[in-house]
């Protein structure tokens, strides 16, 4: 691999699950080094500091995107900052990453992939779950053929519990609740239905918890035109469990269990004798996505997460919200 200087910085370091500190890791493993690190808040952007003894720290983005020495920057804030952000990015000449989701509107995400074009820079948004080992593993399964034709995809995350008091379940700051693990299963439908999408169909419940901005349940129908269907669903009043992933093909099914698990059940059959078999999961990848960016940026390689495919993805969240609200399905534009 190419030793070209790749040079890194962070805006929103934060506390929330160390993902700041975690992008940085993975970023130093491809030889792409940290030299900043902007959070609003100065304890923050002093523990990025003492994480990485060297750096220079901001509470302003403008003032750090300034600074000439600086390739890449990657964007961990709450969602609705995003776009506003990237396109600063983007302006200061500078690649950029986005934490998914890529942002709560179609026409930012447009917007900003038009920009990036225009400006011959990089845009991509953190999807590091197509590494998931359920995931790789379905996926191979499909390319050898063994679950034939996918016509139903069900996905499904969450339970019976009241939201945390956080930014994740405030609606203006988050885009609502599809837009967290939501933003997840539609990266992972796309990647396993190739046929274009044809239609969305959303449906809302707020019923329970008022004092949340964020909907308590939403579920979004998809009609891909060549005839498969998915149904994804994101919840936190449903009281009863659901298998976290299914996916029926005309060979062969799998049902993934819970999220993370480690393991997957394939219904198949051979000679008419119906098989079913526990299939021990590829180990997971999430560092591949540091790779790719490095080897893209270095040596040319194509972009695994394309900011069009992530800008899909937000067409289908916002679309799944207008559908639930105008009570109809929506035909899907590209």
């Amino acid at each position: 691999m190419s030793t070209k200087p790749l040079r890194s910085a962070i805006i929103g370091y934060g506390g929330q699950f160390g993902m700041g500190e975690a992008h940085a890791r993975q970023m130093q493993e491809y030889g792409i080094e940290l030299v900043a690190v902007c959070d609003s808040d100065e304890a923050r952007a002093a523990q990025a500091q003492i994480d990485f003894p060297g750096i220079r720290t901001y509470t302003d983005s403008n003032l750090m995107l300034a600074e000439k020495d600086i390739d890449i920057v990657v964007v961990i804030t709450p969602h609705d900052s995003h776009a506003d952000l990237a396109r600063s990015v983007l302006e200061h000449g500078k690649h950029c990453i986005l934490e998914k989701p890529m942002c709560i509107k179609t026409e930012d995400a447009k917007m900003l992939n038009q920009l990036a074009a225009d400006l011959g820079l990089m845009l991509t948004v953190y999807h590091n779950r197509r590494w998931d080992g359920w995931y790789l593993t379905v996926k191979e399964l499909i390319q050898e053929g063994v679950l034939g034709d996918i016509f139903m995809v069900d996905m499904f995350f969450g339970g019976f519990k009241k939201p945390g008091p956080n930014w994740r379940a405030d609606k203006g700051k988050s885009g609502g609740v599809f837009y967290d693990w939501g933003a997840h299963f539609v990266d992972w439908l796309l990647g396993i239905v190739t046929s274009p999408i044809k239609e969305v169909r959303g449906f809302i419940h707020n019923r329970l918890w008022h004092d949340i901005t964020n909907e308590d349940q939403i579920e979004s129908i998809i009609e891909f035109q060549d005839g498969a269907t998915a149904q994804l669903q994101i919840s936190t009043i449903a009281r009863a469990p659901k298998d976290a992933v299914r996916v029926l093909g005309t060979k062969g099914a799998i049902v993934l269990k819970k999220p993370l698990d480690t393991e997957i059940t394939l219904y198949s059959e051979i000679g008419g004798q119906k098989i079913e078999s526990v299939i021990p999961c590829k180990p997971n990848h999430y560092k591949a996505f540091y790779e790719n960016i490095s080897a893209h940026l270095r040596e040319g390689a194509e972009l695994i997460v394309q900011g069009s495919q992530a800008a899909n993805t937000i067409a289908v969240l916002e679309m799944t919200e207008i559908s639930a609200k105008e009570g109809r399905a929506i035909v899907f534009e590209q």
